[in-house]
């Protein structure tokens, strides 16, 4: 009888090593057939499936403002983590947090301040040229400014920081033309918070105005690049409702030269919005004019506009130096009382930068930023001038 049991289990494994190793064969065929013609994909490797950064710029400040104000204070500008992969070639992933951020969440899209993004992307069709991107995600806008490393970016124009909505809810549909050219379309919620919240959250009645029924937005983009990619391209234009029966429109023309000692970005952008839900023009319009209280609405016709411009050049394999400028106004239609363009903002910094390793993003920097907000005469208002000097290290970290 134990003979029968020995002689029955041998059996049993020889046949299992037999169909293991038929197996082994026919995954090494299925291999060999997995050529860029197949439908096959294989899954990536671990290290691909999963990447981990740190994103922090700190540095000691001091700071002082049109009334005299000086601060010295060691600062956390910034501290993002990024997660990023790929599940397959044509499946990947990207979530981004900003840890100095509110994690509420927003009442229109129930996302939070604190998350830029979470999204995923799927390319598709002949040849890959079409992909579709779902969650949250950057705004397809002609921005380098924006586009650019965050913690590079010693200070944000109105524009980016507070115009624009940058971290969307929506999906994008995108198409390859060639290698160095492709056409987007983006729909997303017009703001991250409700009709309501965002007037009560600062202050305003909503008057006469009436939610959108379908508060979303629009982008239609052109990404390119020219001259073996030396020469960058991100036109959009956006057509968006926040108020019933209010549509705004905007145009952002972003262009770029990037070799590999020099960067130079050149943004410029108009803004019309029906109804000013960024807000900037109506705080100035609302004092001139003595609303208190119920009496404080959005304004009506608003225009911004922007003209943004930054420079960087290595001086050696080390040293470099990073140079910006950006002028942007604000104006109202129809009101005579002010000039076209009331409100003016100049934005400014210099750099030093130090980076003493050349494979590692690592940059320690001495830097002077400062900005400047003029009013028409006819507002009775000061200027306002900020001055900040600033000493630090940035760092985007491959932890994982």
């Amino acid at each position: 009888m134990n003979r029968i049991v020995i002689a029955a289990t041998s059996l049993c494994f020889l046949s299992i090593f037999s169909l293991e190793i038929k197996a082994q064969e026919k995954l090494i065929d299925l291999k060999k057939w997995n050529t860029a013609d197949s439908v096959e994909t294989e899954e990536p490797s671990r290290a691909d499936l999963f990447h981990l950064d740190v994103l922090l710029r700190a540095g000691f400040n001091v700071e002082s403002m049109s009334e005299g104000e000086r601060t010295n204070k060691i600062n956390l500008d910034d501290a993002r983590i990024l997660l990023s992969g790929n599940y397959t070639d044509d499946l990947s992933y990207k979530v981004r947090f900003r840890l100095n951020r509110s994690f509420n969440p927003t009442s229109q899209d129930n996302a939070s301040r604190a998350l830029d993004m979470a999204f995923i992307k799927y390319k598709f069709g002949r040849g890959k040229k079409w992909s579709i991107t779902a969650g949250k995600q950057s705004a397809l806008v002609g921005s380098y400014e924006f586009e650019n490393n965050p913690i590079y970016e010693f200070m944000f124009t109105d524009y980016v920081d507070r115009i624009l909505n940058l971290f969307v809810v929506g999906g994008t549909l995108s198409y390859d033309i060639t290698p160095n050219h492709s056409l987007n379309v983006q729909i997303y919620n017009t703001v991250n918070d409700s009709f309501a919240d965002l007037h009560a959250k600062n202050g305003y009645t909503t008057g006469n105005l009436k939610p959108a029924k379908t508060p979303l937005g629009v982008y239609a983009t052109w990404i390119g690049s020219f001259w073996d990619k030396k020469v960058h391209t991100k036109w959009s234009y956006n057509i968006s409702q926040f108020a019933s029966d209010e549509t705004n429109h905007s145009i952002s023309l972003a262009n770029k030269l990037k070799t590999a000692k020099n960067m130079l970005y050149v943004d410029l952008q108009y803004s019309y919005l029906a109804v000013d839900h960024a807000m900037i023009a109506s705080g100035t319009l609302n004092d001139f004019y003595a609303r208190t209280g119920s009496d404080r609405v959005l304004a009506h016709n608003v225009n911004y506009k922007s003209a943004i411009v930054r420079y960087d050049q290595f001086i050696t394999d080390k040293w470099e130096i990073a140079l910006k400028g950006a002028y942007e106004t604000a104006g109202v239609e129809k009101d005579a009382s002010l000039d076209e363009d009331f409100r003016r903002n100049w934005t400014y910094f210099a750099a030093l930068q130090h980076k003493p390793f050349t494979k590692q993003d690592l940059r320690f920097y001495l830097g002077y930023v400062g900005n400047t907000v003029s009013y028409d005469g006819n507002l009775d208002m000061e200027n306002q001038q900020f001055n900040r000097l600033a000493l630090g290290a940035y760092f985007t970290i491959p932890a994982l």
